[in-house]
């Protein structure tokens, strides 16, 4: 797999589409070279990679084959940049082109060989760009093969191509390649299935209404009558081919029939015709610099001078023509691209020493002493100045790398910490509870077992600490055991089932043969796929697969570990097995960055391999290669029996629950969701309440808990369990796993406040109290962050986000109940501060509350005065706040203290009062209807409530 990420075929090709648009308005050669450098200097390589294309092919067309290569080369080089297949096929078959026009047959094929394999790797091979590119470099290889004589693959390779435009219904395509396909029956001296494919490529050129293709058919036809002895026939054919070319820009194609004329009527002795047609075949050639016709066409005088007995201009036109031969000779077969630039770079240089040196002769010695000393100067200078940057250079990039190596041991060791503090929060914890004697009989097994769990969790973290030396230095004697490598490997397999379907994943072991007895160290073994298997396990996507391959083939065996999770990013993937070295997922996760780096050493020691396949958002691939046979000499010990591999084992092991409770005493990393604390959701106390529209308090489910809700947000089961044992006698309490699923809940539940954890995977507690801080629906809760990270750093980082307490574990109980108790006395006094103050002076009070708070009040207002007269109701303001009636409920009750219903009416009340007060013109009944009430007695029994006398008695008042 590769991590390289590209935009899409379909991305790229709009984009050519819009580039190609600008390049073909440009009207001539200079506008199309300042298209380039404009493109270039803006940094749009799609538009300088078509610029330079065009620009290549008119280079082409004037037979500058070097300055056309160039440009084809670095129109190359930007489509790889942007990762376009068809644009890099496309450039591949243009530069192969210009070297079969040169002559330079090798590269040229090369060139085509390259396009047209990969074209068959692009993965939109029906696309029709795609399918066109094959088509030319088909024809390339065809028509490279027929100059070298070899028609056989020369007439599969034009069938091929014709197969190809018949698919894509191109007239011009069909007639090229069978015209290609008669000029191999030509060659072969097949002239009548030559005639034929001819007329198959004439049709096809009259259909696309090619004038090119019509006089090369005609051209065609006149060389196969001259061949069968029909010379008039030839001429009247030539001639066609001539009068269409006369007026077409194709300098190149007008000279065919021209020479083949001029040739004819030298052969039936007609050498003044033969002239005119020369002169004009000449002029061509000459304006196209092609040498290979214009030794054509000086052989052409020469026969002509000849049969003059013009010995003189004979002579002159058979040295020229010599001359010419030689300069094709040299260019076609000798030079190819690489050596013609040497060679010309080296010419160049080469005169301007010359010019240097006649330069320096006329010149005194001692000003040419005095110049070259310069020049010994400044070589000195720039030496010394090269040595002094790759110095510096060097030092900077040592001292960076220490940095590096530095800050991965400063993580490796905070993360470590973390994870002692976390299970010493727990055994602290109930120790002290069982001293003290509050942990309930009842629930002693449990207590215990969680102590002994998190014990375990500290003795595997311990022996990580060891392992860092082992990876430094050594990783200790290898004690060699000979045994069934896949029932152990099942035996460790299944200790990992129940962290797998903690997650929902699917754990799947697929060894080859169901019994492979070999040479191992179990204890190498052991180390080896727990890393790796818990690795894959904690960076799988819930509800995904890790499959676990095992094969021993030749005295190796081969372990590939396969997740679909997300994968490590090509730049980071070179890093991996490098002691404290940590990928961003793994600082997220937790992790100590030693479990690779002890993978990769054991493997070396026992003479084995390991390598990475790896995709971001696809997965990674791990492959373990090792020797099955311990070394010579030796002591080899017999493996105990371990059983019977269970009958399940093989398939999808995720509906298994058996093993060690998910502890598998190996790897780094390995915390698994204890008990039965797998559900999302687990909500402990009554049922929450809530208010109907009346403003009456009802019960959700069989009895009305008024206690306030707290939202526990731990990774850590056993931690998770500490905590609620703290708070369940006070609190009704819900619990997540994770960041991401706490934040859900939270915008569920609106509890009335939140105790998180800092380092979870998904979302960690920092990313967590910040979303819930810009909620307009949570921004009111409190959030207590519970962690081991002690920094001041860490905790200026919370403090700005908005944490409001922070509790480093491990924990007192007290500690954490008086915390919280605090936060939720402190809010509860803001809003009874609220709820006392009087109803006309209700702004001032809101101008008490925090800022998040009176945004939200003023908000709630705005929809109830626009609500209160057509359908005031808990849903409609809900609808209006974007909130559901149940988040509006509790975030309204937890600011103002109210039920919505209550709320809403002392806003009816406040909007009465004040027409009441400045409305002389309006009844009180109309009044009543503009504040909601179309009831009058309704409305005058509320207003009483609410003000303590009646509407009318309060105009009469006011």
């Amino acid at each position: 797999m590769s991590c390289h990420s590209s935009p899409s075929p379909r991305v790229l090709a709009m984009k050519r589409y819009a580039a190609d648009s600008v390049v073909n308005g440009m009207k001539d050669k200079e506008q199309l070279d300042s298209l380039v450098k404009e493109a270039e200097k803006s940094g749009d390589y799609m538009l300088e990679m078509r610029s330079l294309q065009k620009r290549g092919r008119l280079w082409r067309d004037e037979n500058r084959f070097m300055k056309a290569i160039a440009c084809h080369n670095r129109e190359l080089e930007l489509a790889r940049k942007l990762g376009d297949t068809i644009a890099t096929v496309q450039a591949l078959n243009n530069i192969g082109t210009n070297f079969r026009r040169m002559g330079v047959l090798d590269e040229a094929v090369d060139y085509h060989y390259r396009a047209l394999h990969l074209g068959d790797l692009f993965s939109r091979r029906n696309d029709k760009t795609a399918m066109k590119n094959r088509v030319v470099s088909l024809n390339g290889i065809g028509n490279i093969s027929l100059t070298l004589g070899d028609t056989e693959t020369a007439d599969s390779m034009f069938r091929a191509a014709l197969k190809g435009e018949k698919t894509l219904g191109s007239h011009l395509g069909q007639a090229i390649n069978y015209a290609n396909i008669g000029s191999v029956f030509e060659k072969r001296n097949m002239l009548d299935s030559a005639w034929a494919c001819y007329k198959q490529s004439m049709q096809q050129n009259r259909l696309a209404d090619s004038d090119l293709g019509i006089s090369l058919c005609y051209t065609h036809f006149g060389r196969l009558f001259e061949k069968q002895g029909r010379r008039t026939e030839a001429i009247a054919e030539y001639r066609k081919a001539y009068e269409i070319m006369g007026t077409s820009e194709d300098r190149w194609h007008a000279m065919e029939p021209c020479l083949a004329l001029a040739e004819i009527y030298i052969k039936i002795g007609d050498e003044n015709t033969a002239m005119t047609y020369l002169a004009t075949a000449d002029r061509l050639a000459h304006d196209l610099h092609s040498l290979e016709h214009q030794a054509q066409i000086a052989k052409l005088y020469y026969d002509i001078y000849a049969k003059k007995d013009d010995c003189r201009r004979a002579l002159h036109y058979y040295r020229t023509f010599d001359q010419l031969s030689d300069s094709l000779t040299s260019e076609k077969n000798i030079v190819h691209m690489q050596n013609m630039r040497v060679r010309y770079e080296h010419e160049q240089r080469r005169a301007e020493v010359n010019a240097l040196n006649e330069e320096y002769q006329t010149e005194k010695s001692l000003k040419w002493v005095s110049i070259m000393a310069a020049v010994l100067l400044f070589v000195l200078g720039g030496v010394t100045m090269s040595f002094m940057l790759y110095a510096l250079r060097s030092r900077k990039r040592k001292q960076m790398e220490q940095h590096q190596m530095e800050e991965m041991r400063i993580s490796f060791f905070t993360n470590i910490t973390h994870e002692f503090r976390t299970p010493l929060t727990v055994i602290l914890g109930y120790s002290r509870m069982m001293e003290e004697g509050k942990v309930p009989a009842g629930d002693m097994a449990k207590v215990g077992s969680m102590v002994s769990r998190q014990g375990t969790r500290l003795l595997s973290l311990i022996n990580q600490l060891l392992d860092i030396q082992k990876v430094k230095s050594n990783i200790g004697h290898p004690d060699w055991h000979h045994g069934d490598i896949v029932l152990f490997m099942a035996n460790i397999i299944e200790s990992h089932l129940n962290m797998a379907h903690s997650r929902q994943i699917t754990l799947m072991y697929a060894p080859k043969q169901k019994k492979m007895m070999c040479d191992f160290v179990p204890d190498y073994a052991q180390k080896v796929l727990c890393n790796l298997l818990t690795n894959a396990i904690k960076f799988s996507k819930e509800g995904g697969q890790v499959l676990v391959a095992l094969e021993v083939e030749n005295d190796m065996l081969t372990l590939r570990i396969a997740d679909y999770g997300s994968g490590i990013p090509e730049n980071e993937q070179q890093h991996i097995f490098e002691p404290f070295y940590q990928t961003e997922s793994d600082k997220k996760a937790i992790g100590s960055g030693v479990g690779l780096a002890l993978v990769n050493q054991i493997v070396k020691t026992l003479g084995g391999s390991i390598t990475l396949d790896s995709k971001v958002d696809v997965g990674s691939v791990f492959t373990v290669n090792v020797p099955v046979k311990a070394p010579a000499g030796v002591d080899v010990k017999p493996l105990e029996s371990l059983g019977t591999i269970p009958d399940d084992m093989l398939l999808g092991a995720n509906t298994k629950t058996g093993g060690n409770n998910g502890t598998s005493g190996c790897g780094e990393d390995n915390n698994p969701v204890a008990g039965d604390k797998s559900d999302a959701l687990v909500d402990i106390g009554a049922n929450s309440h809530d208010m109907d529209d009346d403003g009456g308090d009802v019960a959700d489910g069989s009895s009305a808990d008024t206690r306030q809700l707290v939202l526990i947000v731990e990774d850590n089961a056993d931690v998770a369990e500490y905590m609620t044992m703290q708070l369940k006698a006070r609190y009704r309490l819900v619990l997540a796993r994770d960041g991401e699923e706490g934040l859900r809940i939270a915008t569920e539940t609106v509890p009335d406040i939140i105790i998180t954890d800092l380092m979870m995977p998904r979302m960690d507690g920092y990313e967590l109290c910040q979303r819930v801080k810009e909620s307009e629906v949570l921004n009111h809760i409190p959030v207590i962050i519970v962690t081991a990270r002690t920094t001041q750093k860490d905790k200026l980082r919370g403090l700005q986000i908005g944490v409001d307490a922070y509790i480093y574990k491990p924990f007192d109980a007290e500690e954490l109940s008086v915390t919280v108790g605090n936060l939720l006395e402190k809010h509860r006094l803001l809003r009874l501060r609220y709820m006392q103050a009087p109803a006309d002076d209700k702004q001032a009070a809101v101008e008490t509350l925090p800022p998040c708070d009176r945004v939200f009040l003023n908000r709630v207002d705005a929809a109830v005065d626009e609500l209160m007269a057509t359908d005031l109701s808990v849903d409609s303001v809900a609808i209006a706040l974007c909130m559901s009636q149940q988040q509006l409920r509790r975030k309204l009750n937890a600011v103002s203290g109210d039920t919505p219903m209550a709320y809403f009416r002392k806003r009816q009340m406040l909007k009465a009062k004040d027409m009441l007060d400045n409305r002389d013109d309006m009844s009180i009944s109309e009044i009543g209807m503009k504040c909601g009430f179309y009831d009058m007695s309704h409305f005058t029994r509320i207003f009483k409530q609410v003000v303590g006398i009646t509407p009318s008695q309060y105009r009469k008042k006011a």
